[in-house]
């Protein structure tokens, strides 16, 4: 792959005598989606942890390219005992780089907002009052106030209902293929993920090369078993 957006070679990783990841290769390219799918344990939050840089502790490289701008929305949780009594408004505020527009004007939350799906009244509620599913899009909104050209997700439907689910992937399709951005979507639902995504990483310490959308068209059942079988 010419130029890749974020090239990960020979990544290994080992605490205390234990293996964490094995000699993970892979390259995501530009304007992609990109799932890594695997089972508790399989090394996904850690391999994550080191593409963003904040885990410096590995053998292998990572490159993410010059000029691309990283936002990265963390596992949201129902019953986060840590989390501030604050209204949507502040919420999208807090941490966010790009409160003005270039010609200093207050960037438009209302419309920012109505772009993820989220009613405008919203704006000025309790972050917790809501549901799972709009949480995980005022997370999207607060990361697309950066201007992403990569955007990383981790697990975004843990605390979604089920009913929810399929819609805030299509969100996460649209908006990648709206903003021209590159995604990496850190997922347990493989059913789900596998008709989004233009690049499957099957991860379980070291990484599975036989997971890609295009083996899943013709003997879907037979490869989704497959699936299974290495995550």
């Amino acid at each position: 792959m010419n130029n890749p957006v974020i090239s990960v070679k020979n990544v290994t990783k080992a605490v205390a005598g234990r293996q964490l990841l094995v000699d993970v290769s892979f390259a995501i390219g530009e304007q992609s989606l990109v799932s890594l799918i695997g089972p508790n344990g399989a090394g996904k939050s850690t391999l994550v942890k080191i593409i963003l840089g904040l885990d410096h502790q590995y053998e292998g490289s990572v490159v993410i390219r010059p000029d691309e701008r990283v936002q990265y929305i963390p596992q949201l949780t129902m019953n986060d005992q840590y989390q501030l009594p604050m209204s949507v408004y502040e919420y999208i505020s807090i941490a966010t780089n790009r409160l003005y527009s270039e010609n200093r004007k207050p960037v438009d939350f209302e419309q920012t907002l109505t772009h993820v799906g989220v009613a405008v009244e919203k704006l000025y509620q309790s972050y917790t009052s809501l549901s799972g599913g709009e949480r995980q899009r005022v997370a999207i909104a607060r990361a697309l106030l950066g201007d992403p050209t990569v955007l990383v997700l981790d697990e975004p439907l843990a605390a979604v209902d089920y009913a929810s689910r399929s819609g805030l992937y299509e969100l996460i399709r649209h908006l990648q293929q709206d903003h021209k951005m590159t995604v990496l979507l850190v997922s347990h639902d493989i059913d789900s993920v596998l008709p989004l995504s233009d690049q499957v990483l099957c991860l379980n310490k070291s990484l599975h090369t036989d997971c890609h959308p295009s083996e899943f068209t013709a003997k879907a059942g037979q490869s989704n078993q497959t699936i299974h079988h290495h995550c």
